[in-house]
């Protein structure tokens, strides 16, 4: 009887303590600290995890393009998408205004309108929410990504026909880039009225070789100002590789009309500028062994 009582006293001591003991402040907070630290260290892992998966559909998205810009080429002569190969003129402009030169891919070259938004556009619904996708005239304003403006625009338009006037780097001469800005900004006129809303506007797709700026003009355009996947920006190149372009060190530096690293990588701009002035003024992608164009020009 004794021994019996005795485990009841200990059994009933022991219960008693476990129910005072409970669990304190101090011992919450530590756990409550090793989450919030584990979580600080999971987070941005998983943001950059996601971040590339972005940065991957959006080079998968540019070699859709650029299959589809090669197959536009073999069925058009080697012409890039643009009005001058289709004219009997000699001069005309190298894109209508109402037509985006992705216009004539979608649907034959480029059946789903997705392939023209990059996932970390934050304007890429835009395109898929604009009434006819891609066929719709403005969508030249909604597209994630732009071609190469100084192909459709040198000598007139005749560098377009690519297969007569190749590139001597096509491995490293710009086609297709992601386009920006990708930043809000109403753009108003001197007298107050909203000239644009939705968000920038993005030139008709086209990537021009400077940042755009007027300062006669209504509106500042900077066409291809955007750090979508950490530092830079994806470019297509002519041969179909897709690479990543740095654009943050690239503006901190005037645009001008030689680059001395540009030059020496064979940039057309740089070395050929003199015959071609309203064209020579560009910023420098050198420094990822990117240009503009490189090689002869169609008048040289």
């Amino acid at each position: 009887m004794r021994k019996g009582a005795r485990i009841a006293r200990f059994s009933r001591h022991v219960i008693a303590g476990n129910r005072q003991r409970g669990t304190t402040l101090i011992e919450l907070l530590i756990v409550i600290g090793i989450i919030a630290l584990l979580i600080s260290m999971l987070v941005p892992s998983l943001k950059r995890t996601m971040s590339l998966a972005a940065s991957t559909v959006c080079m998968h998205n540019l070699r859709e393009i650029g299959h589809g810009l090669t197959m536009y080429r073999y069925d058009n002569d080697g012409w890039v998408p643009t009005s001058f190969g289709d004219a009997e003129e000699e001069s005309v402009t190298a894109s209508a205004q109402s037509e985006a030169w992705f216009h004539r891919l979608y649907p034959t070259y480029i059946a789903e309108p997705q392939a023209m938004t990059c996932p970390e556009d934050p304007y890429r619904f835009r395109l898929l929410e604009a009434p006819g996708g891609l066929a719709n005239p403005q969508a030249g304003d909604f597209a994630s990504y732009g071609l190469n403006s100084f192909i459709l625009n040198a000598d007139g338009g005749r560098l377009a026909d690519l297969d007569r006037h190749r590139p001597t780097r096509p491995l490293d001469t710009i086609l297709v880039a992601d386009l920006g800005p990708d930043s809000i900004r109403e753009i108003r006129s001197a007298s107050g009225h909203t000239l644009s809303k939705g968000g920038p506007l993005r030139k008709g797709s086209l990537l021009a070789w400077g940042d755009g700026y007027n300062p006669l003009a209504l509106q500042m355009t900077e066409p291809w100002v955007t750090r979508r996947h950490g530092h830079g920006i994806n470019m297509l190149t002519l041969g179909g590789g897709v690479r990543s372009a740095g654009t943050e060190q690239v503006m901190r530096n005037p645009v001008r009309a030689l680059y001395t690293d540009c030059e020496a990588g064979g940039c057309t701009l740089c070395n050929n500028g003199q015959s071609y002035r309203p064209l020579i003024l560009h910023y420098s992608f050198a420094r990822d062994q990117l240009y503009w164009w490189t090689g002869p020009l169609p008048g040289d």
